[in-house]
């Protein structure tokens, strides 16, 4: 793939952002490139693995199409660019070290309450949808919201369906989800508002845990289903 040359920014005195691709928070349907995305993934892990990354930064965030460096105070800036450039451009320095994980999910039932729903609003059958919520293979994105909740790209498109207008005050860890254009998995009891189609026992963040979250940006996921209920 042609490798886009990313828009710099600074996020405050100690902070840079690297923008591979604007990303429309406007619409739903956008995504990054997801060989754009892993790419971002993987100089992220090679970024946070190379020896002077002690020295020169305290963290290496991904995100959508882009790439947040937060570094030591007294750094020099250009020297860290000079370095993520040097890695983003040397192939052999980036390696691909994603896993392939597989989640077994209960879906529909008290497990995924919000099924049905999803069924009305796509007009597909529960079967259907199971089928087609666990035939991708699922690129983590980034992070965020909460510890070890991964946004995973790949959904088929016609199981996207908007969030709650009202979000539920409570919804349980290892509740599989959608929202919007994304699939993912709560790591922990929260109020939200993605519609729940399934279980997992998958432990998604344990903070004792080395590492503390199953899933790392740049991993693949596959949904196995373990039960099905209409």
């Amino acid at each position: 793939m042609s490798i886009p040359e990313p828009s710099i920014s600074y996020v405050n005195e100690s902070a840079i952002l690297l923008r591979f691709a604007e990303h429309d928070h406007s619409n739903t349907e956008a995504q990054p490139d997801p060989a754009l995305q892993l790419r971002i993934c993987q100089l992220a892990q090679a970024l946070r693995s190379h020896p002077d990354r002690a020295a020169m930064l305290q963290e290496v965030v991904p995100g959508p199409g882009n790439l947040l460096l937060v570094m030591h105070r007294g750094v020099i800036t250009e020297q860290v660019l000079q370095h993520a450039e040097s890695l983003w451009l040397e192939d052999g320095q980036i390696r691909d070290e994603s896993a392939l994980i597989e989640i077994p999910v209960s879906y529909g039932g008290k497990n995924g309450p919000d099924l049905t729903q999803l069924s009305r609003h796509t007009g597909l059958d529960v079967n259907e949808i199971i089928q087609r919520h666990s035939a991708p293979e699922y690129l983590v994105q980034c992070l965020g919201f909460m510890a070890g909740f991964a946004y995973l790209g790949g959904l088929d498109t016609t199981l996207a369906i908007p969030r709650k207008k009202t979000p539920a005050t409570s919804i349980p860890a290892g509740a599989v989800a959608i929202g919007d254009h994304y699939t993912g998995i709560y790591p922990s009891a929260t109020p939200g508002g993605w519609h729940i189609i399934g279980h997992t026992p998958s432990k998604l963040f344990d903070p004792q845990g080395n590492p503390p979250c199953l899933l790392k940006p740049g991993d693949r996921v596959r949904f196995v289903p373990v039960e099905t209920r209409s």
